[in-house]
């Protein structure tokens, strides 16, 4: 795959295509768009992160070198911002965005598997809520919680954009359950329910702790992905509520070829070109 970055591994995004993402980045990359991360920590001195996490709070342990070492959080915040055209790695959807890394939650192994509790969660969401961020990503999933749940209700109130993973589960599941929250599906696995949203969440290339890069898939992927779009949209109108963009990426997404077969995505170039009223990204 050709594309216009110098950064050697962003021929291996393939996802960047398939949501159209390099379109749409000729005319915005997120710039002072704020995202928080609601993770675990995040490898912020990864040459690929280098500047983009201007926040980093530990709601878990004082461990802060614990914290750089982390999987996940770093997964999630490569995919929405690792940085573009510094001649090293990938791209992220939005790269001149900003991380807040707010850290709830905790590895079980020496892989990206992860844990959170109520008590954390809450903790971070009310950092996010008084720091005012854009965006909130929530690359997790767990049972309904009434505490977390007015937490979001209050963030959505004055205007921040909730995230979430979807989880196929019968009981219910938060925060991907709430109407105030962006729910995303990994595309080649979706749940077929039409009020949320696909991304590509096969193979991933992202980056992981010690300033390395790997696959990734999973849902947390996918909502990553489409937190760094919905940045891309803030840009033009940092006005959008939630069911505005909702209502977007539903009726603008295609279908497209991916490794495993045919699937439907969001778009970010039609997206941005709706917000702005006119031809927003050209495709090339």
């Amino acid at each position: 795959m050709n594309t216009p970055y110098n950064d050697p591994n962003a021929r291996l995004q393939v996802a960047l295509r398939e949501m159209a993402v390099i379109d749409a980045q000729r005319r915005t990359r997120g710039a002072g768009v704020q995202v928080a991360v609601i993770d675990t920590g995040v490898d912020f001195e990864h040459p690929d992160l280098r500047g983009q996490v201007v926040v980093r709070r530990n709601f878990v342990d004082g461990d802060f070198g614990r914290f750089a070492h982390d999987t996940h959080g770093t997964e999630v915040s490569g995919v929405i911002a690792a940085l573009a055209d510094n001649g090293i790695g990938i791209v992220g959807i939005a790269p001149q965005a900003r991380i807040i890394a707010l850290k709830a939650c905790w590895q079980t192994s020496a892989g990206a598997a992860a844990a959170c509790n109520s008590f954390t969660l809450a903790q971070a969401l009310e950092a996010a809520i008084v720091a005012r961020a854009a965006i909130v990503n929530m690359s997790l999933a767990g049972p309904p919680d009434p505490l977390l749940s007015r937490l979001i209700e209050q963030g959505a109130a004055q205007g921040t954009i909730f995230v979430g993973a979807a989880a196929h589960t019968p009981a219910g599941s938060f925060p991907a359950d709430l109407p105030q929250v962006l729910a995303v599906d990994a595309a080649e696995e979706t749940s077929g329910k039409p009020h949320h949203l696909q991304a590509p969440g096969h193979d991933v290339l992202t980056l992981v702790s010690g300033g390395h890069y790997d696959f990734a898939s999973g849902s947390s992927l996918a909502a990553a992905e489409v937190s760094g779009i919905v940045a891309l949209l803030l840009t033009q109108d940092p006005h959008l509520g939630a069911p505005q963009i909702r209502s977007l990426l539903l009726h603008s997404a295609r279908r497209v070829a991916s490794p495993g077969g045919e699937i439907s995505v969001v778009d970010a170039c039609s997206a941005l070109a709706e917000v702005v009223h006119g031809p927003g990204c050209a495709r090339r």
